[in-house]
């Protein structure tokens, strides 16, 4: 049994409230105006600092520009590095570029070797939404012949440096032919927080409505997370982007923003207008005159191929026939089911890297949580080119997997080559669930002279997004496994052709828990690329599991009754039971341990669905207000969710987790028997060696029989 068990007990004590994460959590949305610092890490996705290596080198960066600021002064380049003591302070030098123009030139020498800063402003007129930001640098050792290769040269851009942009918000202009804009603005910086506003419970056909729109949202929101600010009961008390959605008599104030008089109960309405107490805050406006006018709004904004004919600030919806949601924008898209794909088919296109010190050229492969490669591995395909006049001796193509080199390719055609190939197999041990295939150029210009300034930027390798992999996987999983919810929230984003999945949240829910199931609606949008979900947020008072039994359910509880987790509950298929007073308990319903812990925090928990034991249920089980928002974020967020193993977890408020792992197991999917074999002997090969040997015994004592049993010649 896990530490997990053992620490429960004293989890009041153990596990500590933590203000700055609350404070992170509740972060202020950006104001009308003010000054935003957006860091290479975050904001640019530089998850480590920037090498520039070799005599000439440079690297390139990309920015945006929001769309809904407007820049009230020049941004300014704050640029943290370190570089090689070795350098000629006369000789080397960093160029910063910005959409292909010098902005300013520093010297690198003693003083800023070692945590070297420096500032830059960034002339307005230079900038469009998308923007380039270059570092070139020159780097020299000595003024004689040198090596170009030599490790001393080098500078180290650190990840830590920032663009702080004074910005003012630009009053919202509604306009339905631009959404999702001004809702979330794909320019903008940071996650998108998103405020709902709701009365009291909301109804089966809000709820459904939510879920639709929610699960359009996250879609459409591309790589950025929406957030949740705290729910309000008026659009007045925002303070981020708004979202009212309901029908006419559960959001009696949706109307008047739209500037509509009545809906008849068949008709729909969707806008986007200004917040009245923020003309700079849009306020996403679907409403129904009735539950039909509801889902008719809904599914016209959630729908691909239907939003896109609404315009103007209001659109009213008179008739719709269903529609699939937007499809995914997930980049990279996980690894297709079919054995054989291409690299264009997990959304790796073809890449072209030039240099003396090329970057690696990364294929990740993101396997299903159930996916086991066949015995034999795979095979990849590259189809590549490179450039003529390379030194044949030294030049090549590196493919590695998992960090292990497993194929070298000479770069041997003085000509170069336009249209090459190779095929290299891909052990089976190498693989993990989520894998990388790296391939990595080393390019060397022929009849080089250390003496002679050559440049490298005519050397070049291609790598085409017609490679392919063949890659056999077996679909086998030992469940309840919270492990696997970090392959994409694996089994509950495999919504087609897996049955799909129902989020749940209470017979009668709060606006927290609302919200809540509204942003894990999103989450989930942005977690699965299955072309037609089956997906679905519904209170637990509207459906039970035997009506649903193809489903994977996520029970989203509070205090607040929840008809499904009561009788999951009550029958023992939940084992981490109570608020409180806790009960931790095994499969066979035997108490494990009972304690009163300080803080009650909320737990996450993976069980069997009652009516089907092939299918999940994620409980997420929060007793306070805000629980729910914690325990989605720890179990949609790609980093969070990694602390999760067992089948049950207590998460505090700082995202402190403990596990424990009592749940009898039970395997979902099987293996063709020749695998099965194969895959013993691979894990107990000295049994295969004894066999052999055992056989060889016995072979030989049947022979030496045999012949002693002739009758002699003489």
């Amino acid at each position: 049994m896990r530490n997990g068990l053992i620490c429960l007990a004293a989890l009041g004590a153990l596990l500590a409230w933590s203000p700055v994460a609350a404070q992170e959590a509740e972060r202020p949305y950006p104001g009308p105006e003010g000054v935003y610092e957006a860091t290479f890490e975050d904001e640019f996705f530089q998850s480590s600092d920037m090498m520039l290596q070799g005599v000439h080198a440079n690297t390139v960066l990309t920015f945006t520009r929001p769309k809904s600021w407007e820049l009230v002064a020049d941004p300014v380049l704050h640029v943290a590095l370190n570089h090689s003591a070795a350098l000629l302070e006369h000789r080397s030098h960093v160029t910063v570029l910005v959409n292909d123009h010098p902005i300013g030139t520093v010297t690198l020498s003693a003083s800023n070797a070692t945590g070297g800063e420096f500032d830059l402003r960034v002339p307005r007129n230079l900038l469009d939404d998308y923007n380039t930001l270059g570092f070139a640098v020159e780097q020299h050792y000595t003024d004689d012949c040198e090596d170009p290769f030599d490790p001393a040269l080098w500078t180290r851009i650190e990840r830590q440096s920032s663009i702080t942009l004074p910005y003012r918000r630009l009053p919202v202009v509604g306009e339905l032919i631009e959404w999702p804009y001004p809702l979330f603005d794909k320019l903008g910086y940071g996650p998108t927080r998103l405020t709902l506003v709701t009365g009291g419970s909301p109804s089966r056909d809000t709820v459904e409505a939510l879920g639709k729109v929610g699960f359009s949202v996250g879609r459409l929101a591309d790589w950025r997370e929406v957030d949740s600010a705290s729910p309000v009961t008026t659009v007045a008390d925002a303070r981020t982007p708004a979202a009212v959605i309901g029908t006419v008599d559960e959001a009696p104030e949706a109307l008047g923003l739209l500037g509509l008089d009545s809906l008849a109960a068949d008709e729909g309405a969707v806008g986007i207008v200004p917040n009245p107490s923020d003309p700079t805050l849009p306020v996403l406006v679907v409403v129904g005159g009735g539950p039909v006018g509801l889902a008719k709004a809904a599914g016209a904004l959630a729908g691909q191929d239907r939003y896109q004919v609404l315009s103007g600030s209001v659109a009213t919806v008179s008739a719709l026939s269903p529609a699939n949601p937007p499809p995914t924008r997930m980049d990279p898209l996980p690894v297709p089911p079919a054995a054989k794909f291409d690299f264009g088919d997990i959304g790796v296109q073809g890449v072209t890297v030039r240099g003396y010190y090329p970057p690696t050229i990364r294929v990740p492969l993101h396997l299903e949580g159930d996916a086991l490669v066949s015995p034999g591995g795979g095979t990849a395909r590259i189809d590549y080119a490179y450039s003529a006049q390379l030194d044949s001796r030294l030049s090549s193509m590196e493919i590695r997997l998992g960090g292990l080199v497993i194929r070298s390719v000479p770069l041997d055609k003085v000509a170069g080559e336009s249209a090459a190939s190779v095929t290299v197999p891909l052990p089976q041990e190498l693989f993990a669930p989520e894998s990388t295939l790296d391939i990595v150029f080393h390019l060397f210009p022929r009849d080089f002279d250390a003496c002679e300034r050559v440049s490298d930027k005519q050397i070049w390798g291609t790598v085409f997004a017609s490679s392919s992999l063949d890659l056999a996987r077996d679909h086998v999983a030992e469940m309840p496994d919270l492990e696997l919810l970090r392959f994409g929230n694996w089994p509950f984003t495999a919504l087609s052709p897996n049955g799909g999945t129902i989020v749940v949240l209470p017979d009668a829910p709060t606006a927290r828990a609302t919200a809540a199931g509204f942003i894990y609606a999103t989450r989930l949008g942005r977690l699965t690329h299955a072309p037609a979900p089956d997906f679905r947020l519904a209170r637990a008072a509207d459906l039970s599991f035997a009506e649903n039994a193809g489903k994977h359910f996520v029970l989203l509880v509070e205090a607040s009754n929840h008809a499904l987790y009561d009788s999951m509950a009550s029958s023992g298929a939940v084992l981490l039971t109570g608020g409180p007073d806790r009960l931790l308990a095994d499969s066979q319903k035997a108490a494990l341990v009972g304690a009163t812990v300080g803080t009650p925090y909320g737990t996450v928990e993976e069980a069997f669905s009652p009516a089907n034991g092939e299918r999940g249920v994620l409980v997420l089980r929060a007793l306070r207000e805000d629980g729910l928002e914690t325990l989605v974020e720890v179990v949609t967020d790609l980093g969070k969710v990694k602390l999760l193993d067992g089948n049950a977890a207590v998460v505090a408020n700082d995202l402190s987790v403990r596990t424990v792992d009592v749940a009898t197991k039970k395997r979902w999917g099987s293996l063709p028997v020749a695998t099965a074999a194969q895959r013993e002997i691979q894990r107990n090969w000295w049994v295969l060696g004894a066999l052999v040997l055992g056989g060889a015994f016995i072979l030989t004592a049947i022979v030496r029989v045999w012949a002693q049993s002739r009758p002699g010649r003489g």
